[in-house]
């Protein structure tokens, strides 16, 4: 699916400075299923935020897969329309699972750098598929909101 080359993750590190919502990254999102052994594939992955965590930028990663299966479900986002997922950087229609996120430092050996462009920034969502992030985006920081607020009750009472 990803035809990136390899390079040092510390040779590259402008497109860290410009990764934002909405970006396609190439990632080894780590596989939960069993007998899987050794480095998982670099496979497009959502950005759909950066955050700051003990002073460093990290991003949350949306899983990316080019199955139709009702496995890996919910908070989707879809590029399916040709110009869609062209325009994404991809070869062929996804869809991003925000249910299946992971947030990462910008300096995970994790992404996948694409020589050639010397980033691991495959392309950005646009039209529909980016209106559907950002409805994503709302309701995962409206629950973490309201999760907050709960904890904060309960140590209250």
């Amino acid at each position: 699916m990803l035809d990136n080359i390899q390079t040092p993750i510390a040779m590259t590190p402008a497109w860290q400075d410009h990764i934002a919502p909405g970006d396609i990254v190439a990632f080894r999102f780590p596989l939960a299923e069993e007998g899987h052994t050794g480095r998982p594939k670099a496979r497009p992955c959502l950005v759909l935020d950066i955050e700051v965590q003990g002073g460093q930028r990290c991003a949350l990663l949306a899983y990316g897969t080019t199955s139709r299966r009702r496995s890996n479900v919910g908070y989707e986002v879809h590029a399916r329309r040709r110009e869609d997922y062209r325009s994404a950087g991809l070869n062929e229609p996804t869809r991003f699972v925000g249910a299946r996120r992971l947030l990462v430092p910008l300096t995970h050996s994790g992404f996948s750098i694409c020589r050639a462009a010397g980033s691991a920034v495959l392309g950005r969502l646009s039209g529909a598929p980016l209106s559907a992030m950002h409805a994503v985006r709302g309701r995962i920081h409206a629950e973490r909101d309201i999760a907050a607020s709960y904890r904060s009750r309960q140590r209250q009472g």
